[in-house]
């Protein structure tokens, strides 16, 4: 399969394997040249894996709403889209977004988006309380900015 950015450079034959639980993620993680995809709206080839791209637009299910605060806790592969289209109708709008609606949630935190209001509501990440990331061995942490902070930076 063609391998690309949205940018459509570089372009490269590539494998990929769609993710569809967090068993079919620890099975994909044995080897090196991994790397997540989402909706592919990266400029270049930053979710182009060079032994593997993982698919991860399957991992879109809500998981939890606050709706008192508003806070969402949602799987990586939950679009920008979708995220507007259940929560706008009941008064919520994401703080923070890009120029398109087309990205993942995943995509979003790994890339740290910003939007036209960046000089007053910052970066994405400022919006995140917390991450759960699954390492190479398969182990997931929470990382937020008391729980293995030295992988939530933003």
């Amino acid at each position: 399969m063609i391998v690309q950015g949205w940018g459509r450079f570089p372009k490269f034959q590539g494998k990929t394997a769609t993710i569809v639980d967090a068993a079919s993620l620890r099975r994909q993680l044995n080897g090196p040249g991994r790397i997540a995809k989402g909706l592919g709206r990266s400029y270049g080839d930053s979710a182009a894996g060079n032994n593997l791209t993982l698919g991860m637009t399957h991992l879109n299910r809500f998981v939890a709403f606050d709706e008192a605060t508003g806070q969402l806790v949602a799987e990586a592969g939950v679009s920008l889209q979708e995220i507007i289209d259940v929560f706008l109708p009941r008064g919520w709008f994401p703080k923070v977004v890009p120029g398109t609606k087309f990205v993942t949630l995943g995509g979003m935190i790994a890339a740290n988006i910003h939007g036209k209001n960046h000089h007053h509501s910052m970066s994405f990440g400022a919006c995140v309380d917390w991450i759960d990331v699954m390492a190479p061995d398969g182990t997931v942490q929470r990382c937020s900015h008391d729980e293995h902070n030295q992988l939530f930076r933003y």
